[in-house]
């Protein structure tokens, strides 16, 4: 019987190399690509049918999420029901109605404390879903990441808001 021999590993390795490569070629391809070309302007004293827009100081309008959070604490009751945790959530946030008026949160991380670290992420989960029904035009949209908070007493909760900002690229000087 004939043993057969298996192939050495850097021949192995030579196809993953090979592919990292390309890989890493694409990426310089599509970074040195240029941008695409602006859209023509009519020239002076041609029209082009449509009323002229009144002159606005921003070029683009661009939006995200701040860099800087809001951070709430408080402490809540672990063993309420879904609907009187709602009740205490929105209660507990009247105190911080002038950081949230007229504002759209992004991103929200939520620090729960119950015990276990099980217990602490499903009661960030609970006051999430609680966020969302107290104050749903502020917190509706926004992407929530739970976790448990070890150093804090049971029932605590502190978040992290991070508002959605709004703000405009001002136009290019010629």
């Amino acid at each position: 019987m004939r043993t057969r021999r298996r192939p050495s590993t850097p021949i192995l390795l030579a196809g993953w190399l090979f592919a990292d490569l390309l890989l890493g070629l694409t990426i310089i391809m599509l970074g040195a690509q240029a941008p695409p070309p602006a859209p023509a302007q009519p020239l002076a004293g041609e029209s082009t049918g449509a009323p002229t827009p009144t002159p606005s100081p921003c070029a683009t309008r661009i939006g995200g999420v701040r860099a800087k959070p809001v951070k709430v604490s408080f402490r809540v009751s672990p063993s309420a029901d879904d609907s009187a945790l709602a009740v205490q959530v929105k209660r507990k946030l009247l105190r911080y109605k002038k950081h949230l008026a007229g504002r759209h949160a992004g991103m929200v991380l939520t620090f729960g404390a119950d015990g276990g670290s099980g217990e602490g992420v499903r009661l960030a989960t609970r006051v999430n879903t609680a966020l969302g029904k107290a104050y749903p035009k502020i917190f509706g949209t926004a992407a929530t990441r739970n976790f448990h908070d070890l150093s804090a007493p049971s029932g605590s909760i502190s978040m992290e808001i991070y508002f959605v900002s709004d703000g405009c690229a001002p136009t290019p000087k010629n």
